[in-house]
């Protein structure tokens, strides 16, 4: 189940479900879009428009490919490989269609040096940069959207995110829209109620229970032999250190047997949350290795000497 989640929020987040776009053409401040980065749970931010000059390559000689500039904030959005570099991208599908290498593209005005590609594919996405090429610019201006990728989501950011347009409600153009780059994974990812809805979320208390009932019947069992000790002069201080002993040994053993198949199980299954998957398991182990502990203390407390004679008799 975790490990299904893990899987689910990482096809929400690749696909750009988890983006806010800010839509109002020619009234997104650049600045205020980048600065939305600052915010606690925004990973990028970054502002989009078209450019002023369209790329019309040699081999559509007729057909410019749109083209449009982009902040910097926003290319790890597209390409999490980014880094800081600058320049013309080409969206993938494009690239192929036009037979363009790494480097360069030939153009009817002449040719376009290419920092490289970038991802968009068809997966419900809104279709603005599926074929497209995209170009650096400053963060300076005003842009026609902004986009501010979120994780986890906030409702808050995307009340904050309407901040970054400028000016009044022009006539015919109307308030900006807020919405998802990609809306077809449904509104938002709730993870966290998902996550404490899980199955596994019953184990550590059913370990504790399960280890006490152990501690304790495993103690029982030896009752009429604890009990015969106690008449010889045995403490039952001295008995519950001796089990205490007897019962971590055996603890450990399950407890590390668990651990390993825990541990292989989480590798093939939870991958890049093998760490949560482990603390999680040894938080487990741990909780169920106190219950055994405080059942076993139990069980010796309940065990009377003056009654030897009718626990040899019950048994």
């Amino acid at each position: 189940m975790t490990a299904d989640l893990l899987a689910a929020s990482a096809t929400y987040r690749d696909a750009g479900a988890n983006i806010i776009v800010v839509e109002a053409a020619g009234r997104v401040d650049g600045l205020r879009c980048a600065n939305l980065a600052n915010l606690p749970n925004v990973r990028q931010a970054g502002a989009l428009r078209s450019a002023a000059r369209q790329i019309t390559p040699t081999i559509t000689p007729g057909v410019e490919l749109p083209t449009f500039d982009v902040t910097p904030g926003l290319l790890p959005m597209l390409r999490p490989d980014t880094g800081d570099a600058y320049g013309v991208f080409l969206s993938a599908e494009a690239a192929r269609a036009l037979g363009a290498d790494r480097s360069r593209l030939e153009l009817v005005t002449g040719e376009a040096h290419l920092t490289g590609t970038f991802a968009y594919p068809d997966d419900g996405r809104r279709a603005i940069l599926g074929y497209a090429a995209i170009d650096t610019a400053p963060v300076s201006g005003v842009f026609d959207q902004c986009w501010v990728d979120v994780w986890p989501e906030s409702p808050r950011i995307q009340s904050i995110a309407s901040s970054t347009v400028v000016g009044g409600d022009d006539a015919g153009q109307g308030p900006p829209t807020v919405g998802q780059l990609n809306a077809s994974m449904g509104m938002s990812f709730d993870g966290e109620a998902k996550y404490r809805g899980r199955a596994s979320v019953l184990v550590p208390g059913s370990l504790v229970v399960l280890g006490a009932s152990l501690g304790f019947f495993a103690v029982r069992s030896r009752r009429v032999e604890l009990a015969a000790a106690r008449l010889i002069g045995i403490r039952p201080a001295d008995q519950c250190v001796m089990l205490l002993l007897e019962s971590s040994t055996w603890l450990t053993v399950s407890s590390a047997v668990s651990l390993v198949v825990t541990s292989a199980l989480s590798a093939v299954q939870a991958r890049g949350a093998f760490s949560p998957a482990m603390e999680f398991s040894l938080f487990s182990a741990a909780v169920g290795m106190a219950g055994a502990f405080c059942g076993a203390l139990l069980g010796v407390a309940s065990i009377d000497a003056g009654r030897a004679l009718s626990y040899f008799r019950e048994r």
